[in-house]
């Protein structure tokens, strides 16, 4: 390199006006930017992209750097990405070590089976099955699972089923993208929260069920007796139930006639409570201390 190029270049450098500004005393350098952790969004297909993206721009945009990976439906259709978020690919997604937070706002009945069960076929699956195993903060939305209020309830109790799996993995579960809603509530101790709100509102003979069931409980702590069917005084074998959900399979698998002891907190879906009283068994609360009624 000769002396006259780099006089030039030097030249170049020197009369920058941000560099004169610096030298001169009066430039202003900019405050660092706050570096913020990327968060890895799973992308399943709705019908409404910007109502969703929005969403979750407002709600985790500001703490996170939203990068997007696609199912294969929503790579044919293309959506346009809110400001700030990114496409990534499955390629570029597992090549990341670890992801702090992975966040599933329109979660398909496929892809929460899937994890609910760990299987891993496919890099959605993967990338769920790894953030679990490495103790990632995962966030699940439920709203776009499909299930109305004509779903059988057999078959609604199996996904509620596959949320409860999720949940004791750690997930977080939320009823809704729209931040002012509760967060679904599963294996709490209020009766039917494995129902959504929009499911039992359209159900008022269940809710009416449900209602009676909760106006037996008297204050909580005292002991209580929920009898399902007039029985003759018969001594009934009793079963101590020590899992926090009670749905309709465990129901088949008790005696029938026996006396089922549930703790406070059970959560007892609609279906079980039926096949429980058409089996004639008993379902009491259990003591406190000790164990329930004789």
């Amino acid at each position: 390199m000769n002396e006259e190029l780099i006089r030039q270049i030097v030249s170049r450098i020197l009369s920058d006006p941000s560099l004169q500004g610096l030298l001169q005393g009066t430039g202003h350098q900019a405050p660092p930017s706050r570096v913020k952790s990327e968060a890895l969004i799973i992308l399943n297909y709705v019908s409404d992209f910007p109502g969703v993206l929005a969403s979750v721009q407002e709600r985790w945009g500001e703490t996170y750097t939203l990068r997007i990976l696609p199912s294969d439906q929503v790579c044919q259709a293309k959506p346009e990405l809110s400001a700030g978020m990114s496409w990534i690919s499955a390629e570029e997604a597992l090549g990341k070590a670890d992801w702090p937070k992975v966040i599933l706002p329109t979660c398909s009945a496929n892809t929460l089976a899937k994890a609910a069960l760990g299987i891993r076929d496919n890099p959605i699956s993967e990338l769920i099955g790894q953030g679990i195993s490495q103790g990632s903060s995962i966030e699940l939305i439920t709203e776009y699972l499909g299930l109305t209020n004509r779903t059988p309830a057999a078959y609604r109790e199996l996904y509620e089923g596959y949320l409860e799996k999720l949940k004791s993995y750690g997930v977080v579960i939320h009823e809704s993208l729209n931040q002012s809603c509760a967060d679904v509530k599963y294996g709490s101790q209020e009766t039917n929260l494995i129902l959504d709100q929009k499911f039992v509102s359209q159900q008022p003979n269940l809710l009416a069920v449900e209602q009676r069931i909760v106006n037996q409980y008297p204050v909580i702590n005292q002991p209580v007796r929920t009898v399902f069917a007039e029985e003759p005084d018969l001594k009934r074998e009793e079963i101590y139930y020590t899992k926090k959900f009670l749905g309709d399979k465990q129901a088949y698998g008790f005696p029938e006639a026996s006396r089922v002891l549930v703790s406070e907190g059970t959560v007892i879906s609609p279906l079980a409570r039926d096949t429980l009283k058409q089996r004639r068994i008993e379902l009491c609360l259990e003591r406190e201390k000790g164990r329930g009624q004789g």
